[in-house]
């Protein structure tokens, strides 16, 4: 990697509510230091963070309008066996986002080549994790495709490879990858309600981290927007983890020695501390950052050195902004750099 992440970078999550891309790219530009590639989820379906993970995975069928995903049992194994020819070629770009999923991504990667100093070290994009996109997929008959070990490992593979195809792309415009698992599946692994075993959600995530790096270095990360388990989350080669740190903080130190041992070999903790589900424009920076520094505190008596958290923590939104109004997402943007500089000066 080319250069390191800093100390309180800011990252944007994803989906935006902005139906003007100029205005996106000038916002996200504006008060991000790793700008992500906007999901324009209110300018197309194929904007959805399910719909446009699809292309190049030809064994799952989407529809577009009722957002169904499905894989049928009509030529189910001819189309892995042309998945796996093509993903072990080693040439990713049947994975590509079509035009009707990437216009985003594209936008972003023009906005990064006509702009130096958009994203100036690094840019961000995201994919749907294989835990929730195998969740989110119905195998015909009655079963959800994560319960099916082989098409769990080719998505895993797919959409690793997708990530790849994305971070050489950036790469190729002389700035540094960032690329996030979003696995709002994950939320409430470890309940009654998940059935999920440790060795698949550590087996599909290892899968797509390690395609994800087979094309050149890439800084992987993992997004899950309410609680699960943490410590589970640093056993998987991530380099990343991002939290709602506004609403889980306090689960989130229950895993003192797991994540000192993550942020030790090199991890970062990239902390969702300003809300946007119940988002209030009464917050202010000031009582945003004392609240993260709660949580530090909180770890510090458990054992993690405040200067390692302060070493390796990254500030983020809890989640993405596209339920949100135009307005209040530029207010939770607009907080982002507030939030940096306040934690800075405690």
């Amino acid at each position: 990697m080319t250069n390191s992440l800093l100390s309180c970078m800011t990252l944007s999550i994803g989906s935006v509510p902005f139906t003007d891309v100029g205005q996106t790219m000038e916002l996200l530009g504006k008060y991000v230091d790793i700008p992500a590639s906007p999901q324009l989820v209110h300018l197309s379906p194929w904007e959805d963070m399910l719909l446009g993970a699809v292309d190049g995975i030809d064994f799952v069928e989407a529809d577009g309008q009722s957002h169904v995903l499905s894989v049928p049992l009509l030529a189910r194994e001819e189309k892995l066996t042309s998945f796996y020819e093509k993903y072990y070629s080693g040439d990713y770009s049947f994975l590509a986002r079509s035009e009707r999923a990437g216009l985003g991504f594209y936008s972003f990667l023009e906005k990064a080549k006509s702009s130096a100093s958009f994203g100036k070290d690094f840019l961000k994009t995201q994919v749907v994790g294989p835990l929730t996109f195998g969740q989110s997929v119905k195998v015909e008959g009655s079963f959800n495709l994560v319960d099916d070990p082989g098409l769990l490992e080719a998505s895993a593979l797919a959409l690793g490879a997708k990530v790849a195809w994305e971070a050489q792309a950036i790469r190729e415009l002389g700035r540094n990858p960032v690329v996030f698992l979003d696995e709002p599946g994950l939320t409430g692994y470890g309940s009654a309600f998940s059935t999920l075993s440790q060795e698949v959600v550590l087996t599909a995530l290892n899968n797509s981290i390690s395609a994800a790096r087979s094309l050149g270095p890439v800084y992987v990360g993992i997004h899950v927007c309410g609680n699960t388990d943490w410590g589970l989350l640093t056993q998987a080669e991530l380099d990343i983890i991002n939290c709602d740190a506004f609403d889980y903080l306090e689960s989130v130190s229950l895993y003192p020695k797991e994540l000192k041992a993550f942020l030790e070999r090199g991890g970062y903790l990239a902390w969702g501390i300003v809300p946007t589900q119940g988002f209030d424009k009464r917050f202010t920076a000031l009582e945003l950052s004392k609240r993260l520094n709660l949580g530090f505190k909180d770890l510090e008596r458990r054992g993690v050195e405040r200067g390692l958290l302060l070493e390796r923590v990254l500030i983020t939104s809890s989640c993405g902004l596209g339920s949100l109004t135009s307005e209040v997402a530029t207010r939770v943007l607009e907080l982002l750099p507030e939030v940096k500089r306040e934690l800075l000066n405690l």
